[in-house]
């Protein structure tokens, strides 16, 4: 009972389907009948035919910057109007849009001047849209490898601008009156994916005319859109900018390891080395290019320049701090200079010396207890010389009654005191020139050490002047270098 309107239902739509169907085949025999796919789509000859076009942006695949070009994922999107291509929907069963293959119809041969793949042409051969008042579009997708040329003076922290040109090759302005679609600014970015490396700051588009010498009455009429992209920073912070801040700090560190170490040349030269190879890994990424020094570059530079120099002047602060008496004699500038007013401007004091700069650089208490010692040492010293007499002086002693004897003037015989005494003179003589001989030979010894003390804290005092100069330089050329770069705070926001 419930069977013969199904019936009827499905012998219906197969009707129409096979109707449609045979709408659809006639329409595209008779508009394909006498069509040349070669013929330019133009009503008159001498008129131009407007063609509209448009780029969408669905990702940046990669910029190389060695050998400066860019991969992307575009869709182009073309649209004109061919007259030959027209149809009353109604005599076709009310079909408004047929789709053909792209060797079937005329198509604009539109290009990418600026292509650097090796098939020149990335897009993809797609269906064409016709629709029934003659307009046709056509959206291939595509991979493409543009040239763009790299303003490396910034990185890593660098805007680049790589452009897309888009013109005829073969119509020049007087047959294709190639438009911007809708006449927009910007190019599309529908879908469009982020990179992971460049941040997308914009896509315009703008419609260039230009005129040859070979032909100054025919204008060629191109599109170009300007990638504008901004270098994400953080990758290369952390991996490049960091360790260079780090090395850099390194350096300083040489200034506070021991002379007696003696390693500090060698930890100075095995950070320069370090440097070498940041630097190198560096120069492999960028394309060999003399217009410009990389920021980065510049910066590595600076840092080797100080690391060099700071090498150089260890040797010097190892010179002072090995000199001796007998090979240097402290001149009075570094004993004045460096020794009083360059350790007291750093606060520098040496262990059990007052801090005042005569007992800084004197290696004695004060100059009272230099002269006290002078004066006992003569009056211990003091005694017969080869050609004088001896007169051993008696002590003041009391005797029972409480007189001195020292009052009374004792007499000896000479002659008694002469015979004996003789032995005894000869041998005071003896011990006194040998004694005299030990405090001479103590005392140039000492001269010698404090000589060498005084050479050792003017390499100290150097060294700490050092660390300071290099300290303040490291951080004054990572500021100036660094934040040089305009885009470095930029707030503007990225697209898609």
């Amino acid at each position: 009972m419930y069977k013969a309107p199904i019936l009827l239902t499905v012998l219906q739509c197969l009707i129409q389907g096979s109707l449609a169907g045979e709408h659809e085949v006639r329409l595209i025999n008779d508009l394909l009948a006498k069509y040349n796919a070669y013929e330019r789509p133009a009503k008159n000859d001498n008129d131009p035919l407007k063609v509209e076009f448009q780029v969408t942006l669905r990702s940046i695949i990669d910029v190389d910057e060695k050998n400066q070009m860019i991969n992307t994922n575009l869709w182009l999107d073309y649209r004109w109007n061919d007259y030959k291509l027209v149809w009353n929907v109604s005599e076709y069963g009310n079909i408004n849009e047929i789709r053909l293959p792209q060797k079937l119809i005329w198509k604009p041969d539109i290009l990418m001047y600026n292509s650097a793949d090796p098939a020149f042409d990335g897009s993809y051969s797609t269906n064409m849209v016709v629709t029934y008042d003659g307009t046709v579009t056509q959206t291939p997708p595509g991979i493409f490898t543009s040239s763009c040329p790299i303003d490396i003076k910034w990185f890593p922290f660098d805007d680049q601008g790589c452009i897309l040109q888009f013109g005829s090759w073969t119509y020049d302005g007087t047959k294709i009156n190639l438009q911007i679609k809708d006449g927009a600014d910007q190019g599309s970015l529908d879908g469009y994916s982020r990179s992971g490396e460049w941040d997308l700051l914009g896509l315009p588009g703008v419609r260039n005319v230009e005129y040859y010498d070979c032909c100054p009455d025919n204008p060629y009429i191109d599109i170009t859109y300007t990638i504008k992209i901004r270098r994400r920073k953080l990758y290369y912070i952390v991996n490049i900018v960091t360790p260079c801040l780090m090395l850099a700090a390194l350096t300083l560190v040489t200034f506070t390891i021991p002379p007696d170490a003696g390693e500090k040349i060698s930890f100075g030269v095995t950070i320069l080395l370090s440097l070498t190879v940041f630097l190198l890994m560096v120069a492999e990424a960028l394309p060999a290019s003399s217009d410009a020094v990389p920021l980065i570059a510049l910066y590595f530079s600076a840092v080797m320049l100080l690391n060099a120099a700071s090498v150089v002047f260890t040797v010097l602060v190892l010179n002072y701090h090995h000199r001796t008496s007998e090979t240097h004699e402290m001149p009075r500038w570094v004993k004045k200079g460096i020794c009083e007013w360059l350790a007291w401007i750093l606060r520098l004091e040496r262990p059990g010396h007052k801090f005042n700069s005569r007992a800084l650089c004197s290696g004695r208490n004060s100059a009272e207890d230099m002269e006290m010692n002078d004066v006992n040492c003569k009056g211990l010293l003091t005694g017969p010389d080869d050609h004088g007499d001896f007169s051993p002086s008696l002590p003041r002693t009391p005797n029972m009654n409480g007189t001195d004897f020292t009052k009374h003037k004792l007499r000896i015989d000479a002659r008694s005191i002469t015979s004996d005494f003789s032995p005894t003179r000869y041998e005071l003589r003896s011990i006194l020139k040998e004694l005299k001989f030990i405090t001479d030979k103590m005392k140039a010894q000492d001269e010698d050490d404090q000589i060498t003390s005084d050479w050792k804290f003017a390499g100290t005092v150097i060294d700490r002047f050092l660390l300071w100069f290099f300290a303040i330089a490291t951080i004054l050329a990572s500021v100036a270098i660094l934040l040089a770069a305009p885009e470095m705070f930029s707030d503007t926001e990225a697209l898609g």
